[in-house]
C-alpha cells in the first residue's frame, strides 16, 4: 500500500487490491531529448530547450519553435493552482521528466501505472509535424518515438508513452507502426482534424494503409482534445509567438471567451469547452463504416471526460433514423452505439456525477481513469482518494473493470 493508500481505512477502502492505471498524463519534454541522441555533427539540426529572461522554450533552426507545456507542479511537488506553465525550466519539479521521479509520484498518488501523452511539442505531436524540412522532420520524429521507448522500459513497464504518427508520408507511417509496435510501443497519438495540416480527412483512401497497419496489430489510436493545431498557428513568426505564449497560452482564440475576462478566467472558460472537442472524432467514427472495414482498432478519447456520452449516444441513434433515409446514405453494417461500445474508450478524472450515476448508460467496459499530470486541472495529490469517493458505491467488479481491467485489456498492461 501506498502513503496516500494508508491513509484510508483499510477496511473499509473501496480500492484495496486494485492497481489503478492513469489513461492520460502528460510526459514533459527534457532538454536533453534529442541533443543527447543524436551525433555532435547534427545538434544544429534538432530542438534545443533554451531559457531567456526567465522564460524556457525550445528552439529549432535558431527559431522559437515550441514552449515547455503545461507544468503545474514545482519542486517539491507541490501543485501551483492559478497557473499554466512554470518558468524557469529549472523550477519545474523532476516528476514531469524523470521516470524514477515520476515513479514516485506514482507511488505518493496510489497510482499503478501511466499512460502518457506529449507535452510541449502537442499533444499529437503537433509541432513536429509542422517542420518544413522533411528529413529534418522524420529525424526529430525517430529519435523522439525512441526515447519514449527508453521511458517505458526504464519504468519497468509502468509508465506507457503512446508514440507518432508521421501521417504526412503514408509509407512511413507503416514502417514506424511496425516498428515501434516491434519495439513494444502500446498505442499512437493522432490528430483528429488532419486537414489543419493539409492533409485528407481520416475516412479518405490516403488514411487507408494507415488503418489496414494498425487493424493488423490490432492497435490502439488516441485523439487528445486540442491536438487538432491548424496550420496558421504552427507558422508564427518568432516575435508572434513569444508574444501570445507570454501573455496566455489560448490568446487569439478570442471565439471561445469574452474579451473582457483577465488571463486566468479566459484558460477556465477555453479548456471548459475544450472537454468536449473530442465529440466531433466520436460521432464521425460512429457514424462510418470505418471499425466495418478495421474491425480490431480501438480508440481512445482522452481528457475528454464522460458525462456527455449519453446523450450523444442517443442523439447519433435518433438523429441517423430521422435523417439517414436514402439507399447509397445506408453504409453502415451496425448501429452507432454498437461501434462505440466495441471500440470506444472515454475518461473522467474530476466529474463525480457521470461516474456516480451514469456507468450503464455510458459502458461499464467503455471507461478509464485519468489524472492529467501535470496539467492545471490535474487530480493531484488527492487521486485515489477521489476514485474511492465517486466509485465507492459501485460494485467491486465494476471499479476493478473502469479502474484497471478496462485498460490493461486496451493497453496491454501487465497487471
Amino acid at each position: 500500500m501506498t502513503a496516500t493508500a494508508d491513509a484510508l481505512d483499510q477496511a473499509t477502502d473501496p480500492l484495496d487490491g486494485l492497481k489503478i492505471i492513469d489513461c492520460d498524463s502528460h510526459w514533459t519534454e527534457p532538454p536533453d531529448l534529442w541533443t543527447a541522441r543524436v551525433p555532435a555533427t547534427m545538434r544544429s539540426k534538432v530542438p534545443v530547450m533554451e531559457t531567456h529572461d526567465g522564460y524556457t522554450a525550445w528552439y529549432l533552426d535558431g527559431q522559437l519553435w515550441a514552449g515547455t507545456g503545461g507544468n503545474t507542479i514545482e519542486r517539491g511537488n507541490q501543485k501551483i493552482l492559478g497557473a499554466h506553465m512554470i518558468h524557469p525550466f529549472d523550477e519545474i519539479d523532476a516528476s514531469a521528466w524523470d521516470v524514477e521521479a515520476r515513479l514516485g509520484l506514482l507511488d505518493l498518488m496510489g497510482v499503478y501505472a501511466q499512460v502518457l501523452y506529449p507535452n510541449a511539442i502537442g499533444f499529437s505531436s503537433n509541432h513536429i509535424v509542422a517542420i518544413e524540412d522533411l528529413a529534418q522532420r522524420e529525424m526529430v520524429a525517430e529519435v523522439y518515438n525512441d526515447y519514449l521507448m527508453e521511458v517505458q522500459q526504464a519504468s519497468g513497464e509502468r509508465l506507457f508513452p503512446q508514440a507518432m504518427l508521421p501521417i504526412w508520408d503514408m509509407d512511413l507511417c507503416v514502417r514506424e507502426i511496425a516498428r515501434m509496435a516491434e519495439k513494444g510501443a502500446r498505442g499512437f497519438t493522432l490528430t483528429d482534424k488532419p486537414t489543419r495540416v493539409g492533409l485528407p480527412e481520416l475516412d479518405e483512401p490516403y488514411f487507408a494503409p494507415m488503418w489496414e497497419a494498425l487493424d493488423a496489430i490490432h492497435g490502439v489510436v488516441n485523439f487528445h482534445i486540442g491536438s487538432g493545431g491548424r496550420r496558421a498557428e504552427d507558422s508564427e513568426t518568432k516575435a508572434d509567438r513569444h508574444e501570445r505564449l507570454n501573455r496566455s497560452p489560448v490568446a487569439g482564440r478570442t471565439e471561445e471567451y469574452w474579451d473582457s475576462f483577465g488571463l486566468q478566467r479566459r484558460l477556465a472558460v477555453f479548456a471548459t469547452q475544450m472537454y468536449m472537442s473530442n465529440v466531433r472524432i466520436v460521432v464521425n467514427l460512429c457514424m462510418s463504416d470505418l471499425f466495418d472495414r478495421y474491425p480490431h482498432v480501438k480508440v481512445v478519447s482522452a481528457e475528454s471526460g464522460i458525462g456527455w456520452v449519453p446523450f450523444v449516444l442517443e442523439a447519433m441513434e435518433y438523429q441517423l433514423d430521422q435523417m439517414v433515409t436514402h439507399e447509397e446514405e445506408m453504409i453502415q453494417q451496425r448501429r452507432p452505439t454498437e461501434y462505440f461500445r466495441d471500440h470506444i474508450y472515454v475518461m473522467f478524472w474530476f466529474e463525480k456525477s457521470a461516474p456516480k450515476r451514469l456507468v450503464e448508460d455510458i459502458g461499464v467496459r467503455n471507461i478509464f481513469v485519468e489524472t492529467d499530470v501535470p496539467h492545471p486541472t490535474c487530480l493531484y495529490p488527492g487521486a485515489r482518494e477521489h476514485f474511492a469517493e465517486v466509485l465507492g458505491d459501485l460494485d467491486e467488479p465494476t471499479r476493478r473493470r473502469i479502474l484497471q481491467d478496462n485498460a490493461a485489456e486496451a493497453y496491454k498492461i501487465p497487471v
